[in-house]
């Protein structure tokens, strides 16, 4: 996914952190999924990670003057990775 990554970098701040709570609320989203299944840790670690780790790049990059680095690229494109391609076609309006 480095052309997410790509995206990710270049986006606009206001864009990036509209980009990141959506990302947010669609892992959230696939969290539910778990909700009903008798083998459901996996998942619900898996997904709460990843909220976790795109929620505190969403609360550091509000701060005008906080770098968008390749590592935070990295860490948002894995996250998202968990996500469906509509999803993630969606929210980074760009197609992997």
């Amino acid at each position: 996914m480095n052309n997410l990554q790509q995206r990710l970098m270049t986006a606009d701040r206001p864009t990036l952190l509209v980009m990141l709570a959506e990302a947010i609320h669609e892992l959230t989203i696939r969290a539910r999924y778990f909700y009903d299944r008798t083998d459901a840790l996996g998942g619900m670690q898996e997904t709460n990670e990843a909220i976790h780790h795109v929620s505190g790049h969403l609360r550091d990059l509000i701060d005008p003057i906080e770098p968008t680095t390749a590592s935070r690229g990295d860490s948002i494109v894995t996250a998202s990775e968990l996500l469906p391609q509509r999803a993630i076609t969606r929210i980074y309006e760009f197609t992997a």
